[in-house]
């Protein structure tokens, strides 16, 4: 079986309602599968929602509901919003599914009885918001580094996995593999860190009752990194391997796990670049192929945050744009590998100059003219003959599809790079250059001219512009993929299929017969209340 291309999220704690810095993170996800698919690859895609932590089983009581009633409802939000941005994902993990709770059990006893998983009594500093243990060097004015408040001084007798067992080959994996965490500018600080010495960490919490029971002592759930990483091998099906390791179904998850690409916060990297691959050693299970740690977004300068509350939800954001706007302003206007930002000022500036004016308005003149100079004719690929070779039409097409024949080229690069930043400017260049094509040839002179010679250039005209549309729309369809179809449908031709449709583009092979045109993205404007 081929490899497929599986590409996972961090999956969200249900505490609160997401925000758009993790829709960030889904929408780079999302784009990166549906780019994949439209080069004619294999993929899947997960994400979900890690439920067992002590913050969801407060966040559940304090509406006077138990755990699972209160994630499921979670659940049910969290996947409306996600549906509303767009998300092609094949399977919405929960941490509290069946077969994720089996997994987790299965590999617990596995490390356990290799010894690297023991008891001891563990005494430190504790933050909550992050569900993750610290050492005095690690705090920041005896704060928590990521959430800038004290953390709590526990006393507790856990179960510990042996991650400094594994310091020398941690070192290897990254010496021999530097590909394995990008951006590469991240692989320094994870090398200084277990440089530094990697001390043992907590697999289990015994002072609550929300989690996944150890198999070898009830008393104690699983601590939640433990049972959150572990997610990604669930989602892959990695119950089959376990049960049937000949099966059908294991060779499905084989498939999968050789092309797995973590898409995480750069928050989060030590969990997934440093006790993943750990645990996956002591497991001896095959390493995820990547992993991709992104910026974060801000909102003014802060990093959106449910705990501070510094946050904008990506349905409120959707209510006013519409999916689409919001899609391509995250993806667009921010480098996925660094640090961005949100305002409602950028939003709107960014998609009604790329998408209101640039695009939009290209495809609807584009159309408009082909409708009004050839009312009863199809637009199909004009002879060599039907424009004098050194008429500004028949040159310029020629330099267009020349652009346009490196297109495939440029998006695979930012595909292969995972920088949906730099997709999106490639197609957007190519908008600007048939518009650009539009100023130079003056279609509305030469049907003006009503000469043959001036109507043959217009056919080269007119098609070269419908041709540079189809393909600028096909390349749209991972950034846009709610009204790329009707563009499509307009210039009166079937939407290309999701997978192989990037690689199938030839120049030339359509014939047109646009329909009557109508607004893709009309220009949006804020509400007062805004």
């Amino acid at each position: 079986m081929s490899q497929t291309h599986y590409v996972t999220t961090a999956i969200v704690y249900p505490n609160s309602r997401i925000h758009v810095g993790w829709a960030w993170e889904c929408l780079g996800a999302d784009w990166l599968v549906r780019s994949l698919k439209l080069q004619g690859k294999d993929a899947f895609f997960a994400t979900g929602m890690d439920e067992h932590s002590l913050n969801v089983q407060r966040a559940a009581e304090r509406q006077g509901l138990t755990p699972k009633v209160y994630c499921d409802q979670m659940a049910e939000d969290i996947q409306r919003v996600l549906r509303q941005m767009g998300m092609s994902y094949d399977r919405f993990i929960r941490t509290s599914d069946p077969d994720h709770e089996w997994v987790v059990q299965q590999l617990v006893k596995r490390a356990f009885e290799k010894g690297d998983i023991y008891k001891a009594r563990y005494e430190g500093h504790y933050c909550e918001s992050c569900e993750a243990f610290y050492t005095e060097k690690d705090l920041i004015e005896g704060n928590c580094p990521q959430h800038g408040k004290p953390p709590k001084w526990i006393t507790e007798e856990n179960y510990f996995f042996r991650l400094s067992k594994y310091q020398e080959p941690l070192l290897k994996l990254f010496e021999e593999h530097p590909e394995f965490i990008q951006p590469d500018y991240r692989r320094a600080e994870l090398v200084n860190f277990i440089k530094a010495g990697l001390k043992d960490f907590s697999v289990s919490r015994s002072t609550f009752t929300w989690g996944i029971p150890l198999p070898f002592e009830p008393q104690h759930v699983v601590y939640v990194w433990f049972d959150a990483l572990i997610n990604y091998l669930t989602a892959a099906g990695f119950e089959y391997k376990l049960k049937e390791p000949d099966g059908a179904r294991a060779r499905e998850f084989e498939a999968r796990w050789a092309g797995a690409v973590h898409i995480i916060g750069k928050d989060i990297s030590r969990f997934h670049c440093v006790y993943w691959p750990a645990m996956l050693m002591s497991l001896d299970l095959p390493l995820p192929k990547q992993v991709f740690a992104h910026g974060f977004i801000t909102l003014k300068g802060d990093k959106m945050s449910k705990s501070t509350g510094v946050m904008v939800t990506p349905d409120e954001v959707v209510a006013v744009t519409g999916p689409d706007p919001f899609r391509y302003y995250m993806l667009a206007e921010n480098r996925f590998s660094e640090d961005g930002n949100f305002t409602w000022e950028a939003l709107l500036s960014k998609a009604n100059a790329d998408l209101a004016n640039d695009w939009g308005n290209l495809v609807n003149r584009s159309i408009n003219m082909a409708r009004k100079y050839f009312p009863d004719e199809a637009l199909a690929m004009p002879a060599p003959s039907a424009a004098g070779s050194a008429s500004a039409a028949a040159s310029g097409a020629a330099e267009v599809r020349a652009s346009f024949e490196k297109l495939p080229a440029e998006l695979a690069d930012a595909i292969r790079r995972i920088d949906p930043g730099a997709y999106a400017a490639a197609c957007t260049a190519r908008s600007r250059v048939l518009n650009l094509y539009i100023d130079r040839t003056k279609p509305w002179a030469l049907a003006k001219a009503a000469t043959p010679e001036s109507r043959a250039e217009l056919q080269w005209v007119l098609y070269t512009l419908l041709e540079g549309i189809r393909w600028t729309a096909t390349a749209l369809l991972p950034l846009l993929p709610f009204r790329m179809p009707e563009v499509f449908r307009q210039l009166g031709i079937e939407v290309p299929a999701e997978k192989g449709a990037l690689s199938a583009l030839k120049w030339g092979e359509k014939t047109y017969r646009p329909l009557e045109p109508s607004p893709i993205y009309p220009r949006i404007e804020l509400p007062k209340t805004e």
